[in-house]
């Protein structure tokens, strides 16, 4: 009984909103993804020639993200489209990847690279050592949107064109508003996802790895967010930051440490990637 619920509830997923609709990842060879290796699973219409590649392109995201926090803790489920058909029909919206909670990484055709794919795994991973719950309860959308750029070093987001989209920082987002559906779009991308990277490449140049270890910590055992963040901001210690400097571009400090110090961070919870 329980077999035949489960089919009714995948088929009326196929015509489901996105995250109803990527509950057919959990029966993949059921809607046609086949697994290339261990918890790796690529659509039936991949060629073999792109599964090879893909691999190499999954290991060294993989290990972008292991350098940056200095191990990989997350396992999660990674699945990759070589059509958009196959994207949106398993819960993909528009972008180029989308990660849930840290136990599945759903990427599409344009996303089959390092940057995207490392993006993603920082959500997970960084979920994974928060708790997915204390995440979505804790972790503000610019603090995790930002985190994920710094350590997919994506060269979309330099300097010259965060400047140049926010006319030298004066147009700027509040990191408060971030993740709200005002922001979201392609020509919004240098306000969201630019302005979230800056504050956070500006803090993790002071707080260094040891800092971003101890902000998992606090808030994974129940402090809040904006406190811990607050206290570890104001350290003025330079640790080895393991992600190119360039990325962060932290070096032209637009967005004040006082401003940091006082800002009410905390946002809605809810996610949309605007990739």
């Amino acid at each position: 009984m329980l077999k035949y619920l489960l089919i009714i509830a995948l088929v009326l997923c196929t015509t489901g909103c996105s995250t109803v609709r990527s509950t057919k990842l959990f029966a993949p060879s059921w809607f046609g993804f086949s697994e290339i290796n261990e918890g790796v699973y690529v659509d039936d219409q991949m060629p073999p020639g792109k599964r090879e590649e893909f691999l190499k392109t999954l290991s060294l995201a993989k290990g972008r993200v292991s350098a940056f926090f200095g191990s990989l803790e997350g396992s999660s489920k990674v699945f990759a489209c070589s059509t958009e058909e196959c994207f949106i029909s398993h819960g993909g919206v528009g972008a180029k990847g989308k990660a849930y909670g840290e136990s599945m990484l759903l990427l599409s055709p344009r996303g089959l690279d390092v940057t995207i794919a490392a993006h993603e795994l920082t959500h997970i991973e960084l979920h994974n050592r928060v708790g997915t719950f204390r995440s979505w309860r804790e972790i503000p959308d610019w603090f995790d949107e930002g985190l994920a750029v710094l350590v997919s070093e994506d060269p979309r987001y330099t300097e010259e064109a965060w400047l140049k989209a926010t006319d030298n920082g004066r147009n700027a987002p509040e990191l408060k508003a971030i993740g709200k559906a005002t922001l979201f779009g392609k020509d919004n991308w240098q306000l969201s996802y630019g302005t979230a990277r800056r504050a956070v490449g500006e803090w993790y140049l002071h707080a260094g790895r040891a800092g971003l270890a101890r902000l998992i910590m606090e808030v994974k055992g129940g402090k809040d967010f904006d406190s811990v963040f607050n206290t570890i901001a104001s350290i003025e210690r330079a640790s080895n930051p393991t992600f190119n400097p360039d990325s962060a571009k932290a070096r032209s400090r637009l967005i004040p440490r006082y401003a940091l110090m006082n800002q009410n961070f905390h946002v809605s919870p809810q996610r949309e990637k605007l990739q």
